[in-house]
Parts: C-alpha cells; sequence; structure tokens
C-alpha cells in the first residue's frame, strides 16, 4: 500500500513532489523516492526512511526538472529497502521512469516466464520489464503502440497496480488495473508556469498543490498527458470495479475522497453502524474513547448516536508511526507501547467504549485492552469499525498469511476472551456496505470473505506464505545483530 505522485510541466517539480509525498506520507513509511527530468536529463535519489529524512534541500536542488514522479514506500514483498525502494528506471526501448502502487500477485510466475533478470523483489520492476518489452515489440512510439504496450501488459498482470511512468520526448502516461482496486486521480491547473497535470494515489496531493481534480482515473483506463499538454485518454480494458474496501476504513486519510466518496462521511456512517450492533445488546457505556487516529471518527459518530461522552482516553505519540503497516511483528508491538498512553482521569471505574478500525492479528488490539485495565477501567468494550478479517490481502496489505489471522480460526466470542475484553462488537458486512455506500460487487472484500476478485491459486498463496516467513527470518537476523 504504497502512495504515488506523477507531475508533468510544473516549474520545478522536485518542490511539488516533496510536499506531495508529505501529503502521502501515511500511505508507506519504509522509504521514498523521486525521478525528475528536465527535458533533457533525468535524475533520481531514493533511499530508506521517511521523506524528510530521505530529501535534503541539497538533493532537492539536484533534483532539476518540470516533470518527474514521486514514490513512498510501504513493503509488501521485497524487505531491502535500498535495492526495492521506487522509483525504477530503464533504458530500452527507450528510458522509462516508473512508480505504482499495489501488488502483483504472479510475480514468480512472469519472471520464470518472461526470462527477467531482476535486481530486486520489487514487482514494480517486473511491470516495468514486461512494459518495456510489449513496448518494443510495437516497433514504433506512437500513442497507438503506447496503450497497445498497456493493454498487453494488463492482459499478464495478476493483481492490483496504479502506475505512473515518464516517457521523456513523449510525456507522462498513468493506468489502473481494471478492478481498479487502488486509487488514482488525477487533476490539472494552470499557473505561471503555464498548464500542468498531476495524478496521484488520493485527493488531497492535489488540493494542497493546487490543482483542480479532474477525476479518478477509471480500472483498465491509460492515459498520457503529451508534452505539449494534451490528454489523450484510453479505455484499454474493461473496467470491473472491486475498490479495496480498507481504503475508507483505514488506509486513506481521512480528508481524502476516494471514488467520489469522502473517507471521513464514510467513518461516520461506519460509526453509526457500530451504534446500531451494539443498541442491539442492550447495554451501557460510560465514555467512548478512540483508538487515534483512524478511530476517532468511527467512535465520534457512535457517541452521538448512543448519547455518551466522546473522551480521548489514549494520549498518541505523533512521532512514531502507525503500527499496521510496519514491516514486522517485533515493531508493531515496540511501537503500541511507544506510542499510546491512557489518559486515567477519563477511563478509571468506568465502562469504556473502546474503538479500533480493525483487528489483524489481535496482539494490538490486547494491548490496548490491557492500556485500559492497568488505568482503572472498571469494563472495556471493543468496537471494530471493520467485519472480522478471515483472508490474507495479496493486493497491497501486509497481512499474507490466514494462520495470522486470528478470526480465520477463531470465533467473535474466543476473540473477545483472548484479547481480554468484556465484549466485542464488529462492523456486521450489510453495514459496511451501508456505511460506504457501495455494492458488495463493487468493492474487493476478499480479506472478508474470500471473494477474490483475481485468481489467487494455492500455489500463490504459498509463495506468499513462505517470502513472509522468510522476511521475519531477516528481521529477527537483523534484530539480533544490532543487539550484539
Amino acid at each position: 500500500m504504497c502512495g504515488i505522485i506523477g507531475i508533468m510541466g510544473t516549474g520545478k517539480a522536485s518542490s511539488e513532489l516533496y510536499n506531495g509525498l508529505f501529503a502521502i506520507q501515511h500511505r508507506g513509511q519504509n522509504g521514498a523516492g523521486m525521478y525528475v527530468n528536465d527535458g533533457k536529463e533525468s535524475r533520481i535519489h531514493k533511499g530508506p526512511g521517511l521523506v524528510g529524512e530521505v530529501f535534503s534541500k541539497s538533493i532537492l536542488d539536484y533534483l532539476e526538472g518540470n516533470r518527474g514522479l514521486g514514490h513512498v514506500r510501504y513493503p509488501t514483498i521485497g524487505s531491502d529497502t535500498s535495492r526495492d525502494a521506487q522509483p525504477f528506471v530503464i533504458y530500452e526501448p527507450m528510458e522509462i521512469g516508473m512508480v505504482h502502487n499495489g501488488n502483483i500477485v504472479n510475480i514468480d510466475q512472469l519472471s520464470k516466464e518472461f526470462d527477467l533478470e531482476l535486481r530486486s523483489e520489487c514487482d514494480l520492476e517486473v511491470i516495468l520489464n514486461i512494459f518495456s518489452r510489449f513496448l518494443k515489440e510495437e516497433g514504433d512510439l506512437s500513442e497507438d503502440s503506447l496503450f497497445s504496450a498497456v493493454g498487453n501488459t494488463m492482459d499478464v498482470l495478476n493483481g492490483s497496480y496504479s502506475v505512473v511512468a515518464m516517457l521523456p520526448g513523449i510525456g507522462m502516461l498513468f493506468f489502473r488495473d481494471p478492478h481498479a482496486i487502488r486509487p488514482m486521480v488525477y487533476g490539472g491547473k494552470i499557473s505561471l508556469d503555464g498548464t500542468s497535470y498531476a495524478v496521484a494515489s488520493e485527493n488531497i496531493v492535489l488540493d494542497i498543490l493546487g490543482y483542480e481534480i479532474i477525476r479518478d482515473v477509471r480500472g483498465g483506463e491509460a492515459i498520457l498527458v503529451k508534452e505539449d499538454k494534451t490528454v489523450v485518454k484510453r479505455q484499454v480494458r474493461a473496467m470491473k470495479p472491486k475498490h479495496c474496501m480498507f481504503e475508507w476504513v483505514y488506509f486513506a486519510r481521512t480528508d481524502s475522497t476516494i471514488e467520489k466518496t469522502n473517507v471521513y462521511e464514510s467513518r461516520l456512517r461506519l460509526g453509526k453502524e457500530l451504534a446500531k450492533e451494539w443498541k442491539k445488546k442492550k447495554r451501557g457505556l460510560d465514555v467512548i474513547v478512540p483508538v487515534p487516529d483512524t478511530a476517532r471518527t468511527y467512535a465520534l459518530a457512535m457517541a452521538e448516536e448512543l448519547d455518551v461522552p466522546f473522551r480521548e482516553g489514549l494520549l498518541r505519540n505523533r512521532y512514531i508511526g502507525r503500527t499496521f503497516i510496519m514491516p514486522d511483528q517485533t515493531s508493531r508491538e515496540t511501537a503500541v507501547r511507544t506510542k499510546l498512553n491512557p489518559i486515567i482521569e477519563e477511563v478509571k471505574g468506568k465502562r469504556v467504549g473502546l474503538v479500533d478500525d480493525s483487528i489483524v492479528r489481535g496482539t494490538t488490539s490486547k494491548k490496548l485492552v490491557e492500556l485500559m485495565r492497568r488505568a482503572g477501567a472498571r469494563e472495556v468494550h471493543f468496537f471494530i469499525g471493520s467485519p472480522p478479517i478471515i483472508s490474507p490481502c495479496y493486493y497491497g496489505v501486509d497481512m499474507p498469511t490466514k494462520h495470522e489471522l486470528i478470526a480465520s480460526h477463531s470465533t467473535v466470542k474466543e476473540i473477545c476472551e483472548q484479547i481480554g475484553a468484556d465484549s466485542l462488537t464488529y462492523q456486521s458486512l450489510e453495514g459496511l456496505m451501508d456505511g460506504l455506500q457501495r455494492k458488495i460487487e463493487n468493492l474487493c472484500t476478499a480479506c472478508l470473505n474470500e471473494d477474490y476478485p483475481t485468481q489467487v491459486r494455492e500455489d500463490i498463496r504459498q509463495y506468499y506464505a513462505d517470502k513472509r516467513e522468510e522476511q521475519r527470518k531477516d528481521a529477527l537476523a537483523e534484530q539480533s545483530a544490532s543487539v550484539i
């Protein structure tokens, strides 16, 4: 679940990319990178860490150009940030810089089928190599050949991908998988520098940079912004929307609008749906406390619906990243202890309704309940904004093995006992649909019901499980070495 930006025609691309990447830092905290071109020469810089750590003023000055790509990395496959960070560049049949958000399910199969000599474990390298190969086979570099290469690339890719490519001398090309699983929106503006266009994972990037939103990129669509700023759009493959429900539940910024549906308003509706589930139990609460930050909107709506006081009973250390997107369990558990501290006066002696967006492994939830108990809460009732997650995601969310998911092998009652809560209330699937104001056939809910929008064979599932185990061993080895 990464964050991407593409800009064509601005005065200083690196400045806009830098500010834009800050706006989507929540989508990836493992690494960042930029590729910038001035019409003659390209420059690239990427590395591990947050945006502010990867780019200094001198580096931004070095990245000269009026068009470029930006990326913040969330590791789904590939554990070496220095090797796997985006953007990637290829020089045959021409120079192409590329970034993407998503995950290619059949990366191992494609690597063998196309006999690719890869330097990383990043699936973007596979996309870039296959696209360039199809483009070379076209024999020319016309608009038709570009769109044909995109279509042929889509035909072999299995998974989610929102891709932006910069082709110096031709323009900026961006496309989205037919199911439109990962978000992608584009816009334009007219300034003293002339007309410019931008594309990004979330609309807040365009808002902050002063671009007027044009629309979301459609699934199966490719758009080319040419050097002369004319825009060519082509529906290269049929759209079959299966937008990731987790974007609204957790990943996207609260002030974003995904597929014309505002995230904040969606979470308010989801909070009201949770309140409806609680009313069925005919029990009382003294206070409602959110787990910062995503669940704050759920909790606010619940408090209003139930007429129960809303309180910030957990203080968040804002210098700790999002625990869900951290690459290993040790990091997540350590971060929870460092990240959150209870405000004792708000919960002591009270029946606390603790609200979170999801339960994945259950370990974080257990620690949150323990925090409330130690702060003196009389009862702790846990509320979850999404339904139980029972299946791995293969489209960009880091939960690749089924046995890690507590809801895949435990009932709600058993989960409640394992995390130590007095009660556990999940969002219903119907409540999720009502909250997102969408039909289930237009959403990817595979993590809730195993209804994957693309084919995910058993050997592919095993491949990802093995990769995850390998990454865990590498992480433990690094931690051991640092202690020694």
